[in-house]
């Protein structure tokens, strides 16, 4: 299992690469010849205020999953195991006991979503998070192979800022990342915070005599 200090190197360079990987989506629904969400055959469903929240895209994924894309995230789901969110700018996995993000547009709708803190959390993160990371490796190849590189890098020159890997790289980066997650430990428990342990084992001494805990009821 990677440690917590390589898990952090992982999340700070995929958030990096899922913001790139929204920006495209973005392009691609823009696309001036035809949305190309649309040609691969997912569905739209938008919000009943077009002002007001995120259009979410949506597609079945083998060997059952799903996968709902929006302007602020993504979720990827399987029956029986719930679903997994991402929020964009991060990459802190959290689950959700949602098998589907229909009729969701805003990210507070998704309701309760939980931090992974045991080991079974965890399990069930590294079982679903792969398969979003892998759709977007094989979005990425379709991407490439039906427009060529040179399509990618004109979505990504239009972008204001700089890229985290190049256009040619990002089905391969999401490969990789892929087989990463596979190995990360992502329970955030206080075992992963060293800070945590620190204030834990300094706060009672710091305590002022008179405020120390007492076994005495008061009535």
């Amino acid at each position: 299992m990677i440690a917590s200090r390589s898990r952090l190197g992982f999340r700070k360079w995929t958030a990096a690469l899922f913001d790139q990987q929204l920006w495209c989506f973005g392009r691609d629904i823009k696309r001036a010849e035809g949305n190309i969400l649309l040609d691969l055959g997912m569905c739209v469903y938008r919000p009943p205020d077009p002002d007001c929240g995120s259009s979410v895209y949506t597609a079945a994924v083998e060997p059952g999953g799903s996968v709902f894309l929006w302007g602020f995230g993504a979720m990827y789901s399987e029956p029986g195991l719930g679903g997994i969110f991402l929020r964009r700018y991060d990459f802190a996995p959290r689950l959700t006991p949602l098998e589907s993000g229909l009729g969701i547009h805003e990210p507070k709708a998704l309701g309760r979503l939980v931090a992974p803190s045991t080991s079974d959390d965890d399990a069930k993160v590294r079982a679903l998070l792969p398969g979003l990371i892998g759709w977007f490796a094989k979005y990425e190849h379709w991407i490439a192979e039906s427009f060529g590189i040179a399509y990618r890098e004109s979505c990504l020159i239009c972008r204001n800022a700089a890229a985290a890997v190049p256009a040619g790289s990002m089905a391969v980066e999401w490969e990789r990342a892929a087989k990463k997650s596979r190995r990360i430990d992502f329970a955030e428990t206080a075992s992963h915070n060293p800070w945590r342990r620190l204030i834990a084992k300094i706060r009672p001494s710091r305590l002022p005599a008179k405020s120390k805990p007492s076994n005495r009821v008061i009535s």
